[in-house]
């Protein structure tokens, strides 16, 4: 009896442990081009289910009209495929008399007057409503001149924005970005833990954080708790101090180390690849998604 009794707590054991779905894949079509159906078209190809929407048809999305994100909705629903997350710019900015260096907001304006800024940010949350998206990004404002850099933590507009996020059913996901003012360890966790119960989570950027110098396992163990969403890219170091980016798995950043640890926090993350390699994106990301198949432990769907 005791012997059955084990067996079957066993059986339960393993129950429990493929009760988790999967991890999920996502992919960015606009990594392929302003059209969008290239990109839909590949992760159908590469038995992709989830899309993240940055920018689409030449714009960034937040700016396109009701009706072209409806076609952009369409054509996913055509495909079967459903939107992850909204690649938002918001915060991905500075005052207009500020001069910010080269930052990439995909179309969207970098010096934004503070009035018009909840605009955006409510302009933000009903494309993320209209696409079907449950995930919205944010920055923390662009590092500018010291005296013109604005505190994300402290600015009115985050907890307006929590709030209409979470009236619209949406959350907020702040990503690590070293042009802006929240990318290293201690500001991020400060911030998360500030607005966490306000809905606030981790969109984290793992190149990101390797290019700070903080993808490391105490680094990676103290954010995974509040982690809801990964971006992976990858790339080489060049000989004048830039990078070459390449598919990931084959560059520096270390996610042999990242993923068990963020894995056995977070078993049902999603994975957004990036790949920003120009000339070969579609080899970029097939070879990103059989790299991730295989690292994620426990597989990804």
């Amino acid at each position: 009896m005791l012997s059955l009794h084990l067996i079957s707590q066993d059986k339960r054991k393993e129950k429990a442990v493929h009760s988790h779905p999967p991890s999920t894949l996502v992919l960015n079509p606009d990594e392929l081009g302003c059209n969008p159906e290239p990109g839909m078209d590949l992760a159908v190809k590469l038995g992709i289910g989830h899309l993240e929407i940055r920018s689409a048809e030449g714009a960034n999305v937040v700016m396109l009209p009701t009706d072209r994100l409806r076609r952009v909705r369409a054509l996913a629903d055509e495909r079967g495929l459903a939107v992850a997350a909204l690649a938002s710019p918001l915060w991905k900015w500075c005052r207009p008399e500020a001069k910010p260096g080269r930052v990439d907001t995909f179309g969207f304006p970098t010096q934004v007057p503070p009035g018009e800024r909840l605009g955006w940010i409510e302009r933000s949350i009903e494309a993320a409503r209209i696409l079907g998206a449950p995930i919205v990004r944010v920055f923390s404002h662009l590092r500018v001149e010291p005296e013109l850099t604005e505190e994300f933590a402290g600015d009115p507009l985050v907890i307006r924005a929590l709030d209409a996020a979470n009236t619209a059913g949406v959350r907020l996901l702040l990503e690590n970005e070293p042009v802006c003012t929240v990318a290293h360890a201690a500001p991020l966790l400060e911030v998360l833990e500030r607005y966490h119960r306000q809905g606030l989570a981790l969109w984290l950027d793992v190149a990101n954080l390797h290019e700070v110098g903080q993808a490391n396992p105490a680094t990676i163990r103290a954010l995974a708790p509040y982690v809801a969403y990964v971006h992976v890219k990858d790339y080489r170091p060049t000989a004048d101090g830039g990078r070459a980016f390449c598919p990931a798995g084959e560059g520096v950043v270390p996610y042999d180390q990242v993923l068990p640890l963020l894995h056995a926090v977070c078993p049902t993350l999603q994975y957004a690849l990036e790949t920003h390699v120009r000339h070969t994106p579609a080899d970029a990301l097939t070879r990103g998604t059989v790299f991730l198949r295989a690292a994620v432990p426990g597989g990804l769907a």
